[in-house]
């Protein structure tokens, strides 16, 4: 539960600008570092930074890794959304709130991206990539995506759009994350305990 607060609260940091300059820079460049910082941050608050094998080094690459992660993903983002309407011959929506197919299938598409990198991370802290992981981020930026495209439904504006999005994607791949840390260090643990005593 500490992961998935961590990452709320990091998400609902970088929509709070809302429609402004400064929100153009925090969803452009802050989703990243934020998302980093709310896995450190529920690393830190559940005692597992002695079990992660992680080095500082690690940690450096893992903020990059989540940067880049999240920049490719927006990349994509746009041009999914952009490119699919001449591709597939249906509307473009006027605006990301109207939320029409392009605005899904950019999103699902961004989603992937960002899934795949975010396990990425997550091998990098334990060590150890693992295919369930990544099943489980894809399939949580699917839910993501499903409820905020619900939550629009009647208001089609920044906060029913990005006001959910952001701190619930946030939420739940920090959450899936956690989780994927602390069943590292319990099959570690159960290891540590079956080997032979000298």
């Amino acid at each position: 539960m500490t992961f998935l607060l961590t990452g709320l609260i990091m998400g609902l940091v970088c929509v709070m600008p809302g429609r402004s300059l400064l929100a153009i820079f925090s969803l452009t460049w802050c989703i990243g570092p934020s998302f980093f910082v709310a896995v450190v941050v529920g690393i830190v608050i559940t005692g597992a930074r002695r079990h992660v094998r992680a080095s500082f080094p690690r940690y450096i690459a893992g903020l990059v890794l989540c940067i880049v992660s999240y920049l490719l993903a927006l990349v994509v983002f746009f041009g999914v959304a952009g490119f699919s309407p001449d591709l597939f011959g249906f509307r473009q929506s006027a605006s990301f709130e109207h939320f029409g197919l392009d605005v899904w299938l950019g999103l699902i598409a961004a989603g992937v991206v960002g899934a795949s990198g975010i396990a990425l991370f997550s091998a990098l802290l334990t060590g150890k990539w693992s295919n369930s992981l990544l099943l489980r981020l894809v399939l949580a930026g699917f839910l993501t995506i499903l409820v905020t495209f619900i939550a629009n439904l009647p208001f089609h504006n920044y906060w029913s759009f990005m006001g959910v999005l952001f701190p619930l994607g946030d939420a739940l791949f920090c959450y899936l994350v956690g989780t994927q840390i602390w069943q590292h260090l319990q099959a570690a643990g159960q290891v540590a305990a079956t080997a032979p005593t000298a």
